[in-house]
């Protein structure tokens, strides 16, 4: 087997791998920080649409035949009722 020899690395340079470690783990943390509120920003940008969009639909029913009954809103306390698979 060979012999392995392994660089001693001296205290200056020591620290500026700190200093670059440093570096690195912040950069990652902001570029984390960043994906997570682009996210977070298109999701609430998204809703918004789909809301405004369902207001228009409902609003577009309403002018389509005012004799219509007004569309029923689910209710988010009375839970969905389970589907049966064959």
């Amino acid at each position: 087997m060979s012999n392995l020899q392994y660089l001693k690395l001296n205290d200056e340079q020591v620290r500026a791998r700190k200093r670059r470690n440093v570096a690195i783990a912040l950069g990652l943390l902001a570029f984390i920080a960043l994906v997570y509120t682009v996210t977070v920003s298109r999701m609430h940008a998204n809703n918004q649409a789909r809301h405004e969009a369902e207001a228009a639909a409902l609003a577009t029913l309403e002018r389509a035949d005012p004799a219509l009954p007004a569309p029923v809103q689910p209710d988010a306390s009375v839970p969905a009722p389970a589907t049966q698979e064959p």
